[in-house]
């Protein structure tokens, strides 16, 4: 009771944003693909399935992990996995603040814009908890530790955060440091041997990464950003050789290769930070504005709900209180009710996983076939794994008629939609999905 008088303010303050982070999610911000994906890695590993070798995934598994274990004990669906994430996001507003002095408000009024479940939102949380073992002088194995846990999380980071961790230019720290960074690392190397994974971890998480960079390169106006960030922190260094700005240097690896808005702002944000620190900001001002901009956006996306005839919630088994359209719910249920009641179905497309979560069908490495998930020359595993599977058996495929024509955008992978267009029989139509089938006599 003692903590609870002396912290109040802290704690009221912390629930709040807990609150305004688990609502804006549900109500404000839209149903993404990568919403979907990192929900479904979680809820197969709940569901007993394990990652690289039962399905695909590129990046290193502890936020999944650690997802699944919140839905194993609190409940498997999209709900419980959205109160992990206003988890997640709270946590990084706690320790965005011990790290920002004044400018915290405006820090989180942008994350909340994009602080929908992903690993990159973890990544930030363990950037931020670092930069505060790092000004507090905290325990260095410890330091490692959390490194070790960033590569855990997204290898590409971790492989860089090995950097300020050499610029200590302490041999006792250093060794330190490295320690704690294995021990994490040896525990998940021990349960790939045990589950006989190791192998598919290389070949997505490694072996595929020059397929990922080379298929999913892109470069918008907001990789401007990115660069100004990486020159202001370099003279930072450089004037104040101070380790936090390398930190956060090595932490602008998270927009490579995809330079879109997301995959910019998000490193982006700790950059910011630092540099408000440094000003003269009044946070009495910064929370009233931060109150005034979480009003304005509640109250023009609860219009946008009711003037658009929006769902919310929705008749849906899987996204139930996510909001939808008429036409996505119509679209969902046609497709959904298609794959239970077909055998072997395939679907060549970004929304196979919305379909099989809907569907309360297990998902498999055939069911994310974008360029750059698929390890090395994946595509061509996948391809040939279907001819083999498809020579025993009747099979089923659904691809987007824009995706076959190459008319539209597309992460899926054109070698595999080419081969399922030039090798089956096209046998009609499932609203904008073009079915596919075989027949084996």
């Amino acid at each position: 009771m003692e903590f609870i008088k002396n912290y109040k303010n802290k704690i009221i303050e912390l629930i709040i944003i807990f609150t305004i982070t688990f609502l804006f999610n549900l109500i404000c911000n839209p149903l993404t693909n990568d919403e979907i994906w990192n929900y479904g890695f979680a809820y197969n590993i709940a569901n007993g399935l394990l990652p690289y070798k039962d399905f695909n995934l590129v990046v290193t598994p502890l936020f999944p992990f650690i997802g699944a274990l919140f839905l194993v004990i609190f409940g498997k669906n999209l709900i419980v996995y959205h109160l992990f994430n206003a988890v997640i996001c709270t946590l990084i507003f706690y320790f965005m603040k011990k790290c920002t002095n004044r400018g915290y408000y405006i820090l989180y009024s942008i994350l909340l814009l994009f602080s929908l479940p992903n690993y990159s939102l973890f990544s930030l949380l363990l950037l931020y908890i670092i930069i505060y073992l790092e000004e507090n002088n905290k325990n260095d194995l410890l330091i490692g530790i959390f490194i070790g846990l960033m590569f855990l999380t997204k290898q590409n980071i971790g492989i860089v955060f090995i950097i300020p961790i050499l610029l200590t230019k302490n041999l006792k720290k250093i060794k330190t440091r490295i320690i704690g960074f294995f021990i994490p690392n040896i525990i998940l190397l021990i349960f790939l041997i045990f589950t006989k994974s190791l192998f598919y971890f290389i070949d997505y998480t490694f072996l595929g990464l020059t397929s990922f960079a080379n298929e999913n390169t892109v470069f918008s106006i907001w990789g401007i950003l990115n660069i100004i960030a990486i020159i202001y922190l370099i003279l930072e260094y450089k004037n104040k050789k101070t380790i936090i700005a390398i930190y956060l240097l090595c932490f602008q690896v998270l927009a490579y290769p995809i330079f879109d808005t997301y995959h910019v702002i998000i490193p982006f944000i700790p950059v910011l930070g630092y540099f408000l620190s440094h000003l003269n900001l009044v946070v009495k001002m910064t929370k009233i504005s931060f109150c005034v901009f979480i009003g304005i956006l509640f109250i023009y996306n609860i219009q946008n709900l009711i003037n658009n005839n929006i769902k919310f919630p929705n008749d849906t088994f899987a996204f139930k209180l996510r909001p939808l359209n008429n036409y996505s719910l119509y679209y969902i249920n046609e497709v959904s009710n298609y794959i239970k009641n077909t055998n072997n179905v395939y679907i060549i497309n970004a929304n196979a996983y919305l379909y099989k979560l809907e569907s309360n069908i297990p998902i498999t490495k055939f069911d994310l076939l974008n360029d750059g998930n698929l390890g090395k020359d994946g595509d061509i595993k996948i391809i040939e794994e279907l001819k083999d599977r498809c020579k025993k058996n009747d099979c089923t495929f659904l691809m987007l008629e824009a995706e076959i024509n190459n008319t539209q955008l597309s992460q899926t992978n054109q070698k595999i939609i080419k081969y399922v267009d030039e090798n089956y029989d096209k046998c009609g139509k499932l609203l904008t999905l073009t079915i596919y089938k075989n027949e084996v006599k």
